[in-house]
This record gives structure tokens, C-alpha cells and sequence, in this order.
């Protein structure tokens, strides 16, 4: 278990003691892709920390599609919001097969009235998910057009989810356009029609889902204009 609560971005500036007390009432189970850890709306008494795999955070539309807020990979806490209040704002899915590092909430909110460094991690995660949020409303303003959203969603994905193969920077999950779509807030045909824009002009390639970036840091100046279609 020691090893699950090292891998914790949250937990790395904590005491042994305090590590000690959070593996002592943590547990570990793992998830396949496309389940639902949890639903909008939901009272849920569990704090999920991933250890394994991709979980996605999203609002449901009234007209049953999704907005994708976050997207969370190895080393972060998905609902650290549920100790103030375990009623859930998001839904959340998997991505691709994961393994959560898991602590009931009543337990780790003990823990956490006695660790500062604890409760200090769990603002700045709160601020750090806020920050994400003020980026993506930047990102969408009517301003900035469609490719350009992409290419620095793209970039951000490769930063955050990327492996280095010999053709480029590959996205290590499934990665749909009605999935890009969702996460952008656009129309699935717009996002298609903009991905193979950057296709043609060399800066992407999109085979089964499997999105690699051939030119990863020419996104970015696409992103700031330097690079016209």
C-alpha cells in the first residue's frame, strides 16, 4: 500500500506518520475502461486518488451528450470537493482500464485536521483544478478559433498524457473525435473537419483513436498563430 500512496501527487510533502495513517485505511481496486465511478448529483463517501489509467470528469447536457471539464491521469485526486460536501458536481468515467488508490471520506478528512501540510495540498488542489478551469473558458472564448482550440488541447494531452514514439508525441489513450468534441465543447463535425486541417498540414496523425503529434512543439505556435492554414 506504501507504494500506492507515494505514487500521490497530493501526498508527496507529507511525514511518514501521516503516509503511514493514510495507507492504513486506504484500499485499492481496479476499473475497466468506459466505467462509471460515479454521477452528477451523487452522494458518494469515497475519495479517489488514480494510481493507473485515465479517468474523465464531465457535466451531463440535458440533451444527453457531455462536457468534459477534466481530464486526470497517474498521481491525482479526482474528488478531493467531496470533503466540504460528498455530494458529487461531475460524473466520472474511465477512459481506459485504471487502478484507484481509495480512502473513505470520514477517514480522510481525520487524517487531514491533523496534517497542515495535508490541508495545504488539498487548497492547492482545489486552486490548480480552478486555474484549469479559468484556461479552458480563456480557450473557448469566440475569439479563438476551432483549430486553434485543438492544437493546444492537443499539445496540453501530449504534455500531460504523452509517450515518446519514433514518429511523434502519442496520446496513451483512445482518444474519439465525438470524445475531442465533448472536451472542446464543439460539434463533432467541426472538430473533424479542423483535425484533418492540422492532418493535411503535418502537424497530427489520427489512426484508430491513437492521436501522435509529428511536430509537437509547432502546435503550440499554430495555437498563437504563427503557422497559418
Amino acid at each position: 500500500m506504501k507504494r500506492g500512496i507515494n505514487k500521490i501527487k497530493l501526498f508527496e510533502n507529507l511525514d511518514k506518520e501521516t503516509k503511514e495513517k493514510l495507507s492504513a485505511v486506504s484500499t485499492i481496486k481496479k476499473y475497466k475502461k468506459g466505467e462509471l465511478l460515479y454521477s452528477d448529483k451523487e452522494k458518494i463517501n469515497t475519495v479517489y486518488f488514480v494510481l493507473e489509467g485515465v479517468a474523465s470528469l464531465y457535466k451531463p447536457n440535458p440533451d444527453n451528450t457531455k462536457k468534459v471539464v477534466f481530464l486526470f491521469g497517474e498521481g491525482y485526486v479526482l474528488n478531493e470537493v467531496i470533503i466540504y460536501e460528498n455530494i458529487t458536481s461531475l460524473s466520472c468515467e474511465f477512459l481506459s482500464n485504471a487502478k484507484l488508490l481509495e480512502i473513505p471520506r470520514e477517514k480522510f478528512v481525520e487524517i487531514l485536521e491533523t496534517s497542515y501540510p495535508l490541508a495545504k495540498g488539498v487548497i492547492e488542489s482545489l486552486i490548480n483544478k480552478n486555474r484549469i478551469m479559468s484556461h479552458q473558458l480563456k480557450n473557448i472564448s469566440n475569439s479563438i478559433t476551432v483549430d486553434r482550440q485543438i492544437a493546444f488541447k492537443l499539445w496540453k494531452l501530449g504534455k500531460d498524457f504523452g509517450i515518446e514514439t519514433p514518429d511523434g508525441i502519442e496520446i496513451n489513450f483512445d482518444l474519439s473525435i465525438t470524445l475531442f468534441a465533448e472536451m472542446l465543447g464543439a460539434k463533432r463535425e467541426t472538430v473533424s473537419r479542423q483535425v484533418k486541417v492540422l492532418s493535411e498540414l503535418g502537424l497530427i496523425s489520427l489512426k484508430r483513436k491513437r492521436f501522435t503529434l509529428l511536430k509537437y512543439n509547432e502546435l503550440l505556435d499554430y495555437f498563437h498563430g504563427k503557422i497559418l492554414n
